[in-house]
């Protein structure tokens, strides 16, 4: 690249803004302004005339990016085959050794950890309370799991990946290997295994480190208790239905990933999510998810032309996200009104983009967009990632890039949050790709290469 300043120690390239790289009006966050200690060359324009073939530019205009954005954007842009650039999440390993009994992890799950439980619909206090009871429900090997499922969890919350949260996970697997399986599974059982599984699950995504996929797994594992059991099939109590909503959450934002994480491209089709036919989610909760999951099978750009009449479905599709009513309270404190609404944007901004705007709704999307950074500044965070990641993919100036930085960063500061490694770094590398690109990026194609850069499928629960 010839118009290129030299990389700086800490690897991080300046780039700029030549014709032939990036758009003029574009400007890229963090760039330090003139007279900071940290910036390595301050220049002046060039004076008119010296260099014929560019067009003067202002050397303050500039992006700033990594030799790995530089190595995606070129790989993506030639479709190459080699090896896709890694976007990798180290693990935050903490080495010490804690010995902190159940009688101090109980009661630290019970009183904090639960609240980092990604659920939509349910107040986190409910889905607490039935991981509790089912983790002290009996002494069998089921329940045993459970219980270290949920002290593992607490572990992590407290202290991150250390010593004692590794042990307890692996303890609950082996109660878990020594538990009954099978069509005789009775119904508590089948309980105890859905809550110890989604407790794993839940243990996997916290960090969001790319050192193990398997919170799929996990999820996967579920979805056969439930299938073999039965679970689901008939009239439930609380405790049942608000473990299933559970389950339904993580799989329909499983599916999502997995139309565009790439690396999967060889595993079998997923299984439709197991709804929940006796849920008591509040609404619009449920519905939400249910057309979230629409919306995966609806929007495939690599299938077949697209009919008059799946066109009028996708109308219909729009319609009914929209006119899904979000009341002016909500019964799960963890989701007030304004986040249930960034997921109606999120989808709506989902359907136009991954369609190309077939529906030709260009203006109510800007119109959505804009609303949804004016609510990212009201909230004091957001824990549910998937509108974050999706809204946030659409910021395009550094003041709204800004606002979702800042919301991500109010966000993790809360003991409800989870790591929003994987959202931060995928949000930013869809920015560097936009600044690097000549022309506009074909959004579906986007996603999928960069969501597909990460070594372990992410989760935007």
């Amino acid at each position: 690249m010839q118009d290129s300043v030299p990389a700086n120690p800490s690897g991080v390239i300046y780039c700029r803004l030549g014709r032939a790289l990036l758009q003029p009006s574009t400007r890229r966050l963090s760039w330090p302004h003139a007279g900071d200690g940290r910036r390595a060359i301050v220049g002046k324009s060039p004076a008119v005339g010296q260099r014929p073939r560019d067009p003067p530019v202002d050397l303050d205009h500039m992006v700033h990016v990594s030799q790995r954005d530089i190595e995606m954007h070129y790989h993506f842009a030639s479709s190459a085959a080699g090896t896709m650039p890694l976007l990798d999440i180290p693990l935050a390993w903490n080495p010490t050794a804690l010995d902190v009994g159940s009688q101090e992890l109980l009661p630290y799950f019970q009183h904090t950890a639960y609240k980092a439980l990604a659920a939509f619909g349910h107040d986190p206090v409910e889905l607490g309370g039935t991981l509790i009871r089912a983790a002290l429900s009996s002494n069998s090997p089921l329940s045993t799991a459970v219980l270290q499922s949920l002290l593992a969890f607490s572990a992590l919350h407290r202290h991150g990946v250390c010593p004692q949260a590794v042990e307890l996970k692996i303890s609950a697997l082996k109660s878990i290997g020594e538990a009954p399986v099978g069509e005789n599974l009775s119904a508590a059982e089948a309980v105890q295994h859905v809550a110890a599984g989604m407790l794993l699950c839940s243990w996997e995504v916290h960090q969001s480190s790319c050192t193990s996929g398997e919170w799929r797994c996990y999820v996967r594992g579920v979805k056969g208790i439930m299938q073999i059991s039965g679970l689901g099939k008939e009239q439930q109590d609380n405790d049942v239905s608000t473990l299933l909503d559970w389950v339904y959450y993580h799989d329909v934002h499983a599916r999502f990933c997995l139309r565009h994480w790439r690396r999967a491209a060889r595993e079998k089709s997923p299984s439709p999510p197991p709804v929940n036919a006796v849920s008591q989610a509040p609404p619009p909760a449920l519905t939400l998810i249910e057309l979230l999951s629409e919306l995966c099978d609806a929007v495939d750009p690599q299938g077949p032309a697209m009919t008059d009449e799946h066109i009028e479905y996708l109308r219909i599709l729009d319609w009914r996200i929209r006119s899904t009513t979000v009341p002016p309270s909500a019964h799960d404190t963890a989701n007030t009104p304004l986040v249930t609404e960034l997921y109606k944007h999120a989808m709506l901004v989902y359907l136009n983009r991954a369609t190309n705007n077939i529906l030709n709704q260009g203006a109510r999307t800007k119109e959505v967009i804009e609303k949804s950074f004016a609510t990212f500044v009201q909230l004091g965070s957001c824990d549910r990632q998937f509108p974050v990641f999706i809204l946030g993919c659409e910021a395009r100036t550094d003041a709204q890039r800004a606002i979702v930085l800042d919301l991500i960063s109010r966000t993790e500061k809360g003991v409800s949050s989870r790591s929003f490694n994987h959202v931060r770094i995928l949000v930013q590398a869809i920015w560097a790709q936009d600044d690097l690109a000549a022309v506009e990026i074909g959004y579906w194609d986007k996603l999928s290469y960069v969501i597909s850069c990460c070594g372990i499928m992410p989760t935007f629960v």
